[in-house]
């Protein structure tokens, strides 16, 4: 079964991430490197279902399915 991929070159690093906010099983989540300031998103394999809810909602294009 394919898993959303989010490149980190891609990836805008929004503390607000949409594709965060519509993932079903929180899959997808960002380490905070400051108050303002957030790192790449990223997919946790086991927990992502594969479902491609995210594809639609990143507005970088980041996130593929593999």
């Amino acid at each position: 079964m394919k898993k959303a991929y989010i490149d980190p070159k891609k990836c805008d690093r929004s503390p607000f991430c949409p594709a965060k906010r519509v993932c079903p099983v929180q899959a997808i989540t960002q380490e905070k490197n400051s108050i303002f300031s957030t790192g790449p998103a990223k997919v946790d394999p086991e927990k992502c279902i594969g479902c491609g809810k995210c594809l639609n909602f990143c507005p970088g294009q980041a996130i593929t399915m593999r």
